[in-house]
């Protein structure tokens, strides 16, 4: 089933299918993202592709409606806008909140007697270590929230260097 098969293509004027339309329409989003480990969505770029478009049929999400689905998925806290101040236009998906990939960051350097070692956030992404781990390949900026999550639980430290890019984290 398509997505404009689940949930439709435009904005219902009933509040009550309106609301299960958006529900629909956020599980289908979440079910996508998590499939295709999609981490990043660009409203404008998203808009013309699947789910969210569907030539068979010549139906298309509108780009306001998706934005009311992305804020709702952002209440749920499985987004967050990541555009300039004030823009909804990218965000990022969270298909896996950031405190459970944290947890699963934290267990995994607890079993491989990584704690109280400096490790870089390439490493964690995507090193040798962390193959077949879920958290393989995650998105750098879901990755930095997830640690920022453990930091605030007093459960690791975040070491920047000289740029933004030269991050560390010692996991405790």
């Amino acid at each position: 089933m398509s997505g404009l098969e689940a949930g439709g293509s435009s904005q219902q004027p009933n509040e009550d299918t309106w609301k299960e339309q958006k529900r629909l329409w956020c599980d289908l989003i979440l079910a996508y993202y998590r499939h295709n480990r999609r981490y990043q969505m660009s409203l404008a770029e998203v808009i013309t592709e699947p789910p969210f478009s569907n030539r068979q049929i010549h139906r298309s999400l509108r780009i306001d409606t998706l934005r009311e689905i992305v804020d709702e998925l952002v209440k749920q806290g499985h987004a967050v806008w990541s555009g300039p101040k004030g823009a909804k236009d990218t965000c990022l998906i969270y298909w896996r909140k950031p405190d459970v990939w944290a947890s699963m960051i934290q267990q995994w350097a607890s079993d491989h007697g990584l704690c109280n070692t400096v490790l870089t956030l390439y490493e964690l992404a995507n090193g040798d270590d962390t193959v077949g781990q879920e958290f393989h390949g995650l998105d750098p900026a879901t990755l930095r929230r997830s640690l920022e999550v453990l930091q605030t639980q007093g459960k690791a430290q975040l070491f920047v260097g000289t740029s933004e890019d030269d991050v560390g984290v010692k996991i405790f």
